[in-house]
């Protein structure tokens, strides 16, 4: 079995780890995934198209202009024709209305989609636009797999259909943690770990992630107790905003905007706690990764985040969009470790077995194989 993995992607974060950890486990099975790599005429190589080639996955990239293209849609047929793909699993929203927008008949190939979570955008905004178009362009493709399941509550969601609707967990391999190669690799973030009660996370820099609450959280922590440090992994268009914060409050030596690092899962042993403050989510990997470092966690009530989280039993769960709640948290954990240590061991025993990628791709596989027919 051929499957063509498409994705517009420029940054190496959750979905895309999630997607050359399914392309690795599809190998492992036998089957034959290949990744088609969408992005603009301007662009060179992106992250996952490094990374696809560096693992030794067959990668192609086509260059397609932003916005709707008819003939970009017409180009993603062709590849699959030429390559003899058996499926298509689309990677977000552009793909989604590509495809969508073809006919069966040209396409040939039935279109499996993952829901990887959606950003929480401005009503009316380009990005509510193009989320708007996904939501309605959906029922035209063979399936929707949800990266969690839906109580119906979720806005992400607006696909309300279910003969073609699939719910398969995110997975993650079991991860080896090479703290020793910071150390001489990465100066900069060791020494700024070096002391105090560290706080961590690892994302892409943008709104939906909340990350303006936790630094209202140091804040908040930092006037009761100066031992609190945060380091935040990631790039993303809110970091000229994020770090204009921090200067305004006066947290320059306090909060750390790190960048962007490769295999960021690897800085996690360097935290104390590792916090989430999602506005809106899907099932994040870097909550799996966490929960694997035996990290602590503290994270908010959306997505997915509950369920993997045993409702609080592996990590301490707040409401979106709350600084005050978040510092509480973070408090608890610096001050109940035995508690905390608990927690993280149950935590971590979890995901290795309710959350692996092999899993993952089993999940996958019932899935092509029901669009398939067989």
């Amino acid at each position: 079995m051929k499957i063509l993995h498409t994705i517009d992607s420029t940054g190496l974060y959750g979905a895309e780890i999630m997607l050359l950890n399914l392309m690795e486990e599809q190998r492992q099975m036998n089957l034959s995934p290949i990744l088609l790599s969408i992005n603009d005429f301007d662009s060179g190589k992106s992250a996952i198209e490094v990374e696809s080639i560096k693992r030794g996955f067959q990668t192609i990239k086509i260059a397609i202009k932003k916005g709707f293209s008819l003939k970009g849609a017409m180009n993603i047929a062709h590849v699959a024709q030429e390559n003899q793909i058996s499926l298509f699993h689309s990677h977000g929203y552009k793909v989604n209305i590509l495809l969508g927008c073809l006919p069966k008949f040209i396409r040939k190939r039935p279109v499996v989609t993952t829901l990887h979570g959606w950003l929480g955008v401005k009503r009316f905004s380009r990005m509510w636009f193009y989320e708007t178009v996904d939501s309605l362009i959906l029922h035209r493709l063979d399936a929707v797999v949800q990266v969690r399941t839906y109580k119906g509550e979720s806005k992400e969601l607006a696909y309300r259909g279910t003969r073609n609707t699939y719910t398969v967990n995110n997975g993650i391999p079991e991860l080896v943690f090479d703290l020793a190669s910071i150390g001489h690799s990465d100066p900069v973030v060791n020494d700024f770990c070096k002391d105090g009660f560290i706080i961590g996370t690892i994302c892409r820099l943008s709104a939906e992630k909340g990350l303006d609450y936790l630094i209202e959280s140091m804040r908040l922590l930092l006037s009761h107790e100066a031992n609190y440090k945060a380091v935040i992994i990631g790039e993303g268009p809110q970091k000229k905003i994020l770090q204009s914060k921090i200067d305004s409050y006066g947290l320059a030596r306090k909060v750390l905007i790190a960048g962007y690092r490769n295999q960021a899962f690897n800085y996690l042993p360097l935290f104390d706690v590792f916090v989430l403050p999602s506005l809106t989510e899907g099932l994040p990997i870097t909550i799996l990764e966490a929960m694997q470092a035996n990290t602590p966690i503290v994270a908010t009530r959306v997505g997915g985040i509950p369920d993997v989280l045993g409702n609080g039993a592996f990590g301490i769960i707040v409401e979106p969009g709350n600084s005050a709640a978040l510092a509480e948290a973070i408090s608890y954990v610096s001050s109940n470790p035995e508690r905390i240590n608990e927690m993280s061991n149950d935590a971590r025993k979890t995901v290795l077995e309710k959350y692996s990628s092999r899993r993952m791709a089993e999940g996958y596989l019932k899935v092509y194989e029901a669009v398939l027919g067989k």
